[in-house]
């Protein structure tokens, strides 16, 4: 096992290794939504963080893919491969974690709206979405679920926002960590929380610094070349994001 998940490390990016190492462990069974190459459902069994998994994905090919994978490392018996779109061919109870990486904001809450997680027993999940990002972790803390970790990757030159979601609504160490983040600025910390994640705030990641003053040098272009007067809420806007970003910069 430990040599199989040598060589499948070599093949995964760090992302999807962050991804997969950020579910804990103690799992029955992890529904892979996405899968592509199966790689995620293979390290997840491969380290015993989970004892099976069902990769699933909408196209034939990935599918393929993933099962030669699969049959590859020797553990066909512990990893279903599924035709699905997103989750509508996960019954009831199959699965009591998710992870979805890779897929734009939308379409991921598009999949979670569409079938009621906790009705089907998920428990835990890893969500990345591309996109959306401050949407997405508002939809989260609307609807009552629990981000209990965040991480930031920076892979080929682009930065990726995983978080690991509670959905059972026992958790409160969102709630705490809010209220950390709003004693520690005195600040609207619902609103960094959303845009930035209140745990890489935190914990002063390097990778979230970086990317607040990449976000600056961005937000000071566009202020620099906006008229005030003919853009008002624009420029409201972007100089009010700019404001955010030195409150949380003077935390490092």
């Amino acid at each position: 096992m430990d040599n199989g998940l040598d060589v499948l490390r070599g093949r995964m990016s760090d992302r999807l290794i962050t991804v997969a190492d950020m579910l804990g462990s103690g799992y029955k069974c992890t529904a892979d939504v996405g899968c592509d190459h199966g790689y995620i459902s293979i390290y997840l069994v491969l380290k015993g963080i989970s004892e099976g998994a069902i990769a699933m994905d909408l196209r034939k090919g990935p599918l393929s893919a993933a099962k030669s994978n699969i049959e590859e490392f020797g553990i066909s018996d512990k990893v279903e491969v599924r035709l699905s779109d997103g989750l509508e061919k996960l019954g009831k109870g199959e699965a009591d974690s998710l992870v979805i990486a890779g897929m734009g904001g939308k379409l991921m809450l598009s999949i979670l709206e569409k079938r009621d997680i906790q009705g089907l027993g998920i428990k835990r999940a890893v969500l990345q979405p591309q996109s959306d990002i401050p949407e997405f972790r508002g939809y989260m803390r609307g609807r009552g679920f629990s981000i209990l970790d965040e991480q930031i990757i920076l892979e080929d030159g682009k930065y990726y926002f995983p978080m690991l979601v509670d959905f059972t609504g026992a958790d409160e160490s969102y709630d705490k960590a809010i209220k950390e983040l709003s004693e520690l600025c005195r600040c609207d910390a619902v609103r960094l929380a959303d845009r930035y994640g209140v745990y890489n705030i935190l914990r002063r990641d390097p990778l979230l610094k970086a990317y607040l003053e990449h976000g600056r040098e961005v937000a000071g272009s566009i202020i620099s070349s906006l008229d005030k007067d003919q853009h008002p809420e624009r420029y409201a806007e972007v100089a009010g994001e700019l404001s955010d970003i030195e409150l949380l910069l003077d935390q490092f």
